[in-house]
């Protein structure tokens, strides 16, 4: 959602490797049981590799957003409706495949594609809040010093993490799903990208080995207190300071990479389609069940295969039909464009 004459292979890629992080922490977060002291001790490397797998996987929701602060976001209508059209598409798509597999038409179907219901592609929503208000937010960009950034920036985290992380004592803050934890991630990219501040000037090493160190004690520190003391579920909330900085670090590393791709961007123009397909609110459901059901009754091999290749089948699967939602979008426009002369 971000306006650019030519699109940098590198970030690109960043865009899939986001998506691919989120389906993972929705195959091991969403569909699997969270570990608790009695799982952890019964099976330690199981929980282990589980927290270990959303440790580092977590980041996928914050980078995704990063990137368009990143760039920086161009409000066009034109771009919002495309948004709005891919949405309706891949919930009715996915309503369908529903309807042939039960026989019978959901409840509270028309509302589910309208994204009426709570839990109806919540990051859609937050991201399109983001992106009517991100005129409001370039403009504060445009206007501010480096110096007025930083202190805004800071003051925002701070009121962040002492009202939605540590205490918890605000609702809207909690967990980092809402427009204002969004606003801050575009801001700090935007931060990052204009200004250029020390700790982005580190080199691409670097920021891969911060962004490993950082989630690696994360894991280690979460399967202690979750062993000890079934605490450490707020290390994972997008609004953490530690998933922050590994998702700064890991776009940093991203951005010293030299990649030029027409396949990598032709891929990356249709990655949300991934989000939209296994995170719909009616197809997530038997998604889910399959990784649910294969943990239970496979070996931890076979589990992690099946897992891939489910994974594999839906990131290109969606991606590959969204191609024909961008054809149908293609010819729209064009129809749109005769009825108006």
């Amino acid at each position: 959602m971000t306006a650019r004459k030519t699109r940098d292979s590198n970030m690109e890629l960043l865009r899939l490797v986001a998506m691919l992080l989120i389906m993972m922490v929705h195959a091991s977060y969403r569909a699997l049981p969270k570990p608790t002291p009695g799982s952890i001790a019964d099976d330690p490397l199981s929980a282990l590799l589980q927290i270990g797998v959303e440790s580092f996987t977590v980041v996928g929701v914050n980078v995704f957003v990063m990137l368009s602060g990143w760039y920086g976001i161009r409000l066009r209508w034109s771009r919002l409706l495309e948004l709005l059209f891919q949405v309706v598409f891949f919930a009715l798509l996915c309503l369908g495949a529903v309807c042939v597999a039960t026989g019978s038409l959901p409840q509270g179907a028309a509302l589910s594609v309208l994204m009426l219901n709570e839990g109806d592609y919540w990051f859609v929503k937050t991201y399109v809040a983001l992106y009517l208000l991100s005129p409001v937010l370039n403009a504060f960009v445009q206007a501010a010093s480096q110096r007025q950034m930083a202190v805004t920036l800071l003051s925002l985290f701070v009121f962040q993490w002492v009202y939605g992380w540590v205490f918890q004592s605000t609702a809207w803050l909690q967990n980092g799903f809402s427009l204002p934890s969004f606003a801050c991630l575009y801001l700090l990219a935007r931060y990052m990208s204009v200004y250029r501040p020390a700790f982005t000037r580190l080199s691409a090493r670097a920021d891969l080995a911060l962004y490993v160190i950082i989630c690696g004690l994360v894991a280690a520190a979460l399967f202690v207190l979750k062993w000890q003391l079934d605490l450490g579920g707020v290390l994972l909330f997008y609004s953490s300071p530690t998933v922050i900085a590994a998702a700064a670090f890991l776009l940093l590393f991203f951005s010293k990479l030299s990649l030029r791709s027409r396949g990598v961007n032709w891929l990356a123009s249709s990655a949300l389609a991934v989000y939209l397909t296994h995170s719909n609110s009616y197809l997530c459901q038997y998604y889910d069940q399959a990784i649910r059901d294969w943990h239970a009754d496979l070996s931890r091999p076979e589990f992690l295969l099946r897992c891939a290749v489910l994974m594999a089948v839906v990131f290109f699967g969606s991606i590959l039909i969204d191609k024909v939602r961008q054809a149908l979008w293609s010819l729209v426009l064009r129809l749109s464009g005769k009825a108006q002369q």
